[in-house]
């Protein structure tokens, strides 16, 4: 187990080493250097704009057309209108984003911040570039409210320095409710959960806030919309006035200021007036999904790549069915689908299809165990599972005809193919039907499946609605430009080619002898210290992240002997992430400040476990989990036999359709913090701390 060192006091050189490692994150000093109160001319002369920024670039998977970047992503493109470099800071409090930006440590906040009374008298606001609503949020089987004045005597629970603080306090005027004070520090969803619980009678969510998370409460809902279109702006000083008017002018030139609900059915003219490409897609691990707070996904980057070359931003919208997709398209919702989708004559009938971009097979796949099923005619009694919009449905009634025997069973529109594959690999399916890329993914993650035959070979296409013929065109041309190119195949390898193979440990270290674990020992002794962590449970992760191969770069484009993603090595200040030593400071400072987010409250052991798998999935995703653990009725202040039992059933879609990140293959953190916890008991044994 990974207990507290008796001779080291771990807490509080973890609590002071987040401290530091947080002043240097979020840009800070003891002195004045880096302040300045000028505005858009010293922004220019200094050749830098300091935006801040949330910690987490990804806030949710979007089920609707919403960019989850666009906080960073304004702030990039205003830089390159300004000609300067970017500098991102780091804040997740609002008032500590205030004293930042008023004591000039920052030029412009970018971090959905909301325009109200009281703010609008500290800062600047330019136009807003977006709308959200104020939602009143109370229990389902409770007495519903008709009205503010029937909230009389009840609670409703926020925090002080929210929006709807202010909001409350302008509607209580004679209406007799209590504004409940919450902790600053209390997550969103704790107070949900408090509401859910029976222990709040209310609170108020932001209406993009509640778009990600209602699916995970389903018994809670909007009673009353408390306040329509509050405006979303950037903040700067008050004096800023020529920066203020560029970015007003900036602002509105990207035509950022509409409805998210909007309904578009124009071409690509409409796109580019808009500046915005909408991608139906599904959530899952074949076309995008989120890795370490990014966003990521074959379908994802090629057309990500595309609607660059077009001079537009992606935005992503997930229908929450299969069958949606083309429904949604057609009404409006997207532009184009990019989602593995077979090009079928029943499709072709309502909307218009690109010209191939991936060629497959479709294979019935089974067990490896199983040798019952060797041909067609051994699918006479056999029952095989496929969802009714796909593809396999269309093939298998096709081969009905030829072997009348075949049963096929019909399953939810919103279960992935992954999650079927699953299901035949764990014996609750007999058989499927699959695209044999996906097929050859899920056995590169270790999946006893095999395809026993091909049914017949397909094509992938993308979708969009009759009539956006300069749509389709730019598409196509896309298409056999990049078809088989170089971007094209190294995207390929990246997502469908064998990555899971099995890491030989090196021999060049015999530990019980030398006391040895790397060839990096030192370095990584010097980062411990550094930031309060033990050196070997260091090694046991870097060991997990690379075998010690300094030079390994993942699919997903970590890099590095401790696997730092770039966003994250750039927030971290570490350059060239191929460097022994920049990766393990990285990695170490990474590792350490994951752990002082958890509550000092939970014991360090499960701290440092939250931390590792937050370090290879994303702490969003971690907290999902946690949320998933705690109303399943398992502990989510233990990893181990709770909270990584709730990790692994966000892979499904019975979950991940109701948590705020979405889908995340959660068999991998569990296996990943069993194995350092096993290899760092294993050093333990042999090399004294």
């Amino acid at each position: 187990m990974l207990e507290e060192n008796p001779h080291r006091n771990i807490p509080k050189l973890l609590a002071v080493a987040a401290s530091a490692f947080m002043l240097t994150l979020h840009g800070c000093s003891s002195s004045q250097e880096g302040k300045h109160t000028g505005g858009l001319a010293e922004i220019e002369s200094a050749k830098k704009l300091r935006v801040i920024v949330r910690r987490e670039p990804v806030e949710f998977v979007p089920r609707s057309a919403f960019p989850v970047t666009l906080d960073r992503s304004i702030a990039s493109e205003l830089a390159q209108e300004l000609g300067v470099r970017l500098e991102l800071i780091v804040a997740d409090d609002y008032d500590v984003m205030m004293e930042k930006l008023l004591g000039g440590e920052a030029d412009v906040i970018a971090a959905s911040m909301t325009v109200t009374e009281a703010r609008k008298k500290r800062v600047a606001f330019s136009t807003p570039y977006l709308y959200t609503d104020e939602l009143l949020i109370t229990r389902t089987g409770a007495e519903a409210p008709s009205g503010i004045r029937s909230l009389k005597g009840r609670d409703v629970c926020v925090k002080r320095s929210s929006p709807h603080f202010e909001t409350l306090l302008a509607l209580n005027k004679g209406a007799g409710f209590n504004v409940f004070e919450m902790p600053e520090t209390l997550e969103d969803e704790k107070m949900l959960d408090m509401v859910s619980r029976g222990e709040c009678y209310a609170t108020v969510a932001d209406s993009r806030h509640w778009e990600a998370v209602s699916g995970a409460y389903a018994n809670l809902a909007v009673s009353i919309t408390l306040a329509k279109d509050r405006a979303i702006a950037l903040a700067m000083r008050p004096n800023a006035t020529k920066l203020k008017r560029r970015i007003n002018g900036f602002l509105t030139s990207r035509a950022l200021a509409g409805r998210r609900d909007t309904l578009h059915k124009d071409d690509l003219d409409g796109l580019k007036r808009r500046k915005v490409l909408r991608m139906i897609t599904r959530n899952n691990a074949m076309t995008y999904y989120i890795y370490r707070g990014t966003q990521v996904g074959f379908e994802y980057e090629l057309i990500k790549r595309f609607a660059e070359s077009q001079g537009l931003r992606l935005e992503i919208v997930v229908p929450p069915r299969h069958k949606d997709m083309i429904a949604w398209l057609n009404e409006g919702r997207g532009d184009v689908v990019a989602a593995a989708m077979t090009i079928t004559a029943a499709r072709e009938r309502r909307v218009a299809f690109t010209v191939p971009y991936n060629h497959v097979e479709e294979v019935v796949v089974a067990r490896e165990d199983n040798d019952e099923i060797n041909g067609p005619l051994d699918l006479e009694g056999k029952t095989l599972y496929v969802r009714k919009s796909s593809s396999f449905y269309e093939t298998l009634m096709e081969l009905r005809k030829a072997v009348r025997g075949i049963k096929v069973g019909v399953l939810p529109e919103d279960m992935e193919t992954e999650e079927i594959l699953a299901g035949v690999d764990e014996g609750r399916l007999e058989a499927t039907v699959a695209d044999s890329n996906l097929l050859d993914l899920e056995r590169s993650y270790g999946r006893p499946l095999k395809a026993v035959f091909s049914l017949r070979k397909t094509v992938h296409g993308w979708a969009v609605r009759n009539g956006n013929e300069d749509l389709l065109a730019a598409l196509n041309e896309f298409i056999a430009s990049e078809h088989r190119g170089l971007f094209y195949n190294t995207l390929k390898e990246k997502y469908f080619s064998e990555k899971r193979t099995i890491d030989k440990a090196h021999k060049d270290f015999r530990s019980d002898v030398s006391g040895k674990l790397s060839p990096y020992d030192d370095i990584v002794k010097k980062y411990s210290d550094v930031f309060g962590l033990d050196w070997r449970l260091v090694v046991a992760q870097m060991f997990q992240e690379s075998s010690f191969d300094p030079g390994k770069v993942s699919w997903a484009g970590a890099m590095g002997l401790m696997q730092l993603m770039p966003g994250t090595a750039g927030e971290l200040g570490i350059e060239d992430l191929f460097l022994p030593e920049s990766s393990i400071k990285g990695g170490t400072a990474y590792l350490a400040e994951l752990i002082g987010r958890f509550d000092a409250s939970i014991p360090l052991r499960e701290r440092i476990r939250f931390a590792l798998a937050a370090y290879n999935v994303g702490y969003n995703h971690l907290t999902d989990a946690r949320r998933l653990a705690e109303r399943l009725g398992y502990n989510p202040n233990i990893w181990f036999g709770n909270v990584e039992m709730a990790m692994a059933l966000l892979q499904k879609p019975s979950y991940y359709m109701s948590a705020r990140y979405g889908y995340c293959r959660g068999s991998e953190p569990v296996a990943y913090v069993r194995e350092i916890q096993t290899r760092y008991n294993a050093y333990v044994k042999h090399v004294p701390g």
